[in-house]
């Protein structure tokens, strides 16, 4: 297969590197308009070819898919683009910056044929699949409360400084992910409330969030912050505790997973696969944007629909937009 991918800044080059590890990629390509960066990457990821157009390389190469690694603003323009030339589309979350633009993309690739998958990662880390294995086999019996928590005092805004500019921050950012979550381990929302601050005053939007969201069957609370003073930062691992009916998990640091069933606890340690090359982020981020690149791949060859096809993505994305609305409201803000 070959792909090309449409930005080379800070995070893309975690997608370079994995679709390194990933048999079935032949060729890569990469183009950015800051035609530096992807001589770069060329250079660190042996790419065959760099543009600085994106419609240029459209036209050019014979692409099986593109992957979009660029800032949301920028996304229904390349994703309209990829599918008016019939390419499959990886895109990086946040999908759009309104639900509106969100679904033009997802009726575009519809309407073309394509593929569209938002690169949703966080549910392909290792130990997040063994806890839903585990919750899915009825360790645990029926789950009624999910408690999901990102708080890291991690400077995000040093390799992303268009952030500390950006009105809608942290659940925007994060809540994309931490809601998917939400959706992965308890199903789809009916209603939520939400409370947002913003605690560093040099930013422009929130950077604490707290939203309690209700499911048919329970609830969930999800925090999330880019402030906290915590004594172990690991970043990127996020505690995560749901109950069940007849026991619990627990997700906890230094990839540990505890399960209670029948008031007995069996420990779990379920560590990230190690890639050589890393990744500036820990090595839970390359697991899974290396494991989640596979399942884009295995879709393709299957024909069967990504987890987090952009028709699902528009599930989580009005979790996003409606903890807003709820927030700036003080209302309840009930999903469609």
């Amino acid at each position: 297969m070959k792909v090309g991918v449409i930005g080379c800044g800070f995070f893309a080059q975690n997608h370079l590197a994995a679709w390194q590890a990933i048999k079935e990629i032949s060729s890569v390509i990469v183009c950015d308009q800051q035609v530096e960066l992807a001589e770069a990457a060329k250079t660190q990821f042996g790419v065959r070819q760099v543009y600085d157009e994106a419609e240029e390389m459209l036209a050019n190469e014979d692409l099986d898919f593109v992957d979009i690694v660029t800032t949301p603003s920028s996304h229904r323009l390349l994703v309209e683009m990829a599918a008016r030339y019939g390419r499959h589309v990886i895109c990086q979350k946040p999908l759009a910056p309104s639900i509106e633009d969100a679904k033009a993309m997802v009726d575009a690739c519809k309407l073309a044929g394509v593929t569209l998958m938002v690169h949703e990662n966080f549910r392909w880390q290792g130990i997040i699949q063994r806890a839903k294995q585990l919750i899915d086999s009825g360790r645990i019996g029926d789950p009624f409360l999910a408690q999901i928590s990102f708080r890291t005092g991690y400077n995000v805004y040093s390799n992303q400084p268009y952030l500390a500019e950006d009105e809608r921050l942290v659940l925007y950012d994060m809540g994309t992910h931490i809601f998917d979550l939400v959706r992965f381990f308890m199903g789809e929302v009916s209603s939520l409330y939400a409370q947002t601050h913003q605690v560093n005053p040099d930013i422009q939007g929130e950077d604490a969030a707290t939203v309690l969201l209700c499911h048919a069957a329970g609830a969930s609370v999800a925090a999330m912050n880019y402030v906290s003073a915590v004594e172990h930062d690991e970043f990127i691992q996020i505690p995560i505790r749901i109950e069940g009916s007849h026991g619990s998990l627990e997700i906890r640091r230094d990839y540990q997973l505890n399960v209670v069933s029948n008031k007995q606890m069996t420990p779990y340690h379920v560590p990230p696969v190690h890639y050589s090359w890393g990744s500036s982020l820990g090595g839970a981020v390359m697991e899974s944007v290396v494991n989640i690149q596979k399942h884009w791949v295995e879709c393709l060859n299957t024909g069967t629909e990504p987890h987090t096809s952009g028709a699902d993505n528009l599930k989580t994305l009005e979790l996003v937009f409606g903890s807003y609305e709820s927030a700036a409201k003080s209302i309840v803000c009930h999903i469609r």
